[in-house]
């Protein structure tokens, strides 16, 4: 079968790929559970499943539509401060010993819209163009990680054991209240992001080619970036801080040759799905019974993994 030919099938395989390893991490060890595994399986082991597959996703689909919205591989989810806002947020709630089960991902959606909110207006104060957004993002996220350490600096050891830990990221408090409404939100931005795929195509090939051809810039520019801010702020308010999958997912789908949005969108979100699960699965086993923070986990094996792709990027 020649590539052409394999291409559309790509997204299918991969997704394939992480079911079996999604299926391969809930059953491991179960037979050993007993009369518990059933109760095991469905209250512990399936939300973090199904959280760490959302987040992968969500990330992965986020880092899609940054870099589709600065045309650069190398953007990332967090770049504009959404990531750091939600960070700085629940640290607050921590902080104040705010507590109830959705106190923490409410404050970090919040934060992370709020500042999303003032990139826009700091981006307008000014141009208005990407280059203004992503130095009014790399700003507020040096100001969000310069607060958050400062309370970490004047909080108790309490608040900083919890907030380090929800700061380092990780699927553990995987709830299904929250999972189930985060799952519906994202197959909502799935389907929209789903149906701008000819127009994220478009994009692609500069401002002035989509204007030609008809597409509203303005409010084009607007929804890609609501939309990949609300996919951070979901992902984040749960799981804290998990790097690099938003950055490595839809590069890895782009270096497999698939750059349609047709079939760069479901690859993406695969990979997503798939590295996520595969770092839970590491974080969960490397040094068991203890447990390595899944978002410290990404970083060491995402940096070295992006790195040898961008150095491969072009043959010798």
């Amino acid at each position: 079968m020649n590539a052409s030919r394999l291409t559309p099938l790509l997204p299918v395989l991969l997704l394939l790929a992480g079911l079996g390893v999604m299926a391969a991490s809930l059953l491991q060890g179960s037979a050993s559970l007993g009369d518990a595994g059933p109760e095991v399986l469905l209250q512990l082991r399936l939300p973090r499943l199904l959280l760490a597959a959302f987040t992968g996703a969500a990330l992965a689909l986020s880092g899609l539509l940054m870099q589709d919205f600065f045309r650069n591989p190398l953007v990332e989810p967090g770049l504009l401060g959404v990531s750091a806002g939600a960070g700085l947020a629940a640290v607050v709630v921590i902080s104040l010993g705010i507590g109830g089960l959705w106190a923490l991902p409410l404050a970090a959606f919040t934060g992370a819209l709020g500042t999303l909110l003032l990139v826009l207006l700091i981006g307008r104060r000014l141009s208005g163009n990407a280059a203004d957004l992503l130095l009014a993002g790399v700003a507020l996220n040096a100001l969000a990680g310069a607060l958050v350490n400062l309370l970490l600096s004047l909080g108790n050891a309490d608040t900083l054991r919890s907030a380090t830990f929800w700061l380092m990221g990780s699927f553990s408090l995987a709830e299904w209240p929250l999972l189930l409404t985060s799952l519906a939100v994202l197959a909502l931005a799935l389907l929209r992001v789903w149906q701008r795929r000819t127009a994220l195509d478009v994009w692609q090939l500069g401002e002035a080619e989509a204007v030609h051809l008809g597409l509203d810039i303005r409010h084009f520019r607007r929804e890609i970036l609501l939309l990949a801010s609300l996919l951070v702020a979901l992902a984040v308010a749960q799981s804290g801080g998990i790097g690099f999958i938003g950055l490595l997912a839809p590069h890895m789908a782009r270096r497999l040759g698939l750059f349609r949005h047709q079939v760069l969108i479901p690859a993406t979100l695969a990979l997503g799905m798939l590295l996520a699960v595969l770092a839970d699965w590491l974080a969960r086993t490397l040094i068991a019974p203890l447990e390595l923070p899944v978002g410290v986990l990404t970083a060491l094996l995402g940096a070295p993994a992006f790195l040898l792709l961008f150095l491969r990027r072009r043959p010798a």
